[in-house]
C-alpha cells in the first residue's frame, strides 16, 4: 500500500528497509520527531500558559483520533516492540522537559503557583488529553471540551496574585 501511494514498486521500498517492521519504526521515528517539534513549539510560544496548554490538548486529541493502536500492533513484530517502547519513552522524556520549562516560565510570570512541584505539574499536564472526556463533554452539549479540560486542570494551580 505504501509503495502504491508513493508510485514505486515494493522492491524499491525493500532496498531501503529490510522488513515491514523496520519501515514502520522509521515512520514512527519521523512522527515522534514531528510531535516533539510541535510540542516544543507550543510550549515555547509567548502566550499565557493556559493557552499553551489548550493548544497542546487540541494537538494531542487530534493525534489520538488519527492513531489506530490495533493496526500498529498488527504491523509490529515482538522484536520491534522494545525499540518502539524505547522511542516512546524518549519522546515522553523530551516532552516532559519542554513542559516543565513552560511550567517554570508560567511560575515566574505569576500564572501558576510558585510552590507548585514543576516536574509533577508537567507530568499531570501532559496526561490530560483525554478522548473520553471530550466525548462526554460533547454528549453534555459543551461546545469546547478542550477548553473545559484546561480550565479544570488549571484550577488550584494558578497563582493567587
Amino acid at each position: 500500500e505504501i509503495a502504491a501511494r508513493a508510485g514505486i514498486g515494493k522492491s524499491t521500498i525493500y532496498e531501503y528497509f529490510t522488513s515491514k517492521s523496520e519501515l514502520f519504526l522509521a515512520v514512527c521515528k519521523m512522527k515522534a520527531r514531528q510531535i516533539m517539534e510541535e510540542v516544543c513549539a507550543v510550549f515555547a510560544q509567548d502566550i499565557p500558559f493556559a493557552s499553551q496548554l489548550e493548544h497542546y490538548v487540541r494537538m494531542m486529541l487530534c493525534l489520538t483520533q488519527e492513531v489506530d493502536m490495533s493496526q500498529i500492533l498488527r504491523m509490529v513484530g515482538n522484536e520491534s516492540l522494545s525499540e518502539l517502547r524505547e522511542m516512546v519513552e524518549q519522546l515522553w522524556t523530551q516532552m516532559a522537559a519542554a513542559t516543565e520549562r513552560a511550567v517554570q516560565r508560567a511560575q515566574s510570570a505569576g500564572e501558576l503557583a510558585a510552590d507548585l512541584d514543576a516536574p509533577a505539574a508537567a507530568a499531570y499536564f501532559l496526561s490530560i488529553p483525554n478522548p473520553y472526556f471530550v466525548y462526554r463533554m460533547k454528549m453534555l452539549g459543551r461546545e469546547d471540551p478542550a477548553r473545559t479540560l484546561v480550565e479544570l486542570a488549571m484550577r488550584g494551580m494558578q497563582s493567587a496574585g
